[in-house]
Parts: structure tokens; C-alpha cells; sequence
């Protein structure tokens, strides 16, 4: 089964200068294997998608102004 992944993540700055990010990731079974189900699908999906939030919070941690 070949399992295709997709990651968007567009990454701004507030008019404050505060760094801010959406990001988005899509994963598609493509093959002759037969597909998941549903509810491995959107485990692994929410499993990828936890792994980039925690990535772009160590790139882009919060600053707290004092």
C-alpha cells in the first residue's frame, strides 16, 4: 500500500509581529492493497498532524511581551 502525504503550511505575521501558522495535512491510500478503515485513516492522519503543529511550535514559539 503506497500512502501519499501533503503538508501545506502557510506561515504569517500579525500587524503586532506575532508569528501565526496554518497548516493543513491530507493523507491518501493509493495502491491494490486494500484501503484502511476510516478510523485508522483519521488516527494516522491526526497522528501526522500533531507531529507538524509540535514541529512549527518549536520553530515558531510564542513570545510573550511583558
Amino acid at each position: 500500500m503506497e500512502i501519499t502525504r501533503r503538508y501545506r503550511v502557510n506561515v504569517g505575521t500579525s500587524v503586532k509581529g506575532v508569528k501565526t501558522y496554518d497548516c493543513t495535512v491530507e493523507i491518501a491510500f493509493n495502491g491494490e492493497s486494500p484501503l484502511p478503515d476510516d478510523a485508522f485513516a483519521g488516527e494516522m492522519t491526526l497522528k501526522e498532524s500533531d507531529a507538524l503543529v509540535a514541529e512549527l511550535d518549536k520553530r515558531y514559539p510564542v513570545v510573550k511581551e511583558s
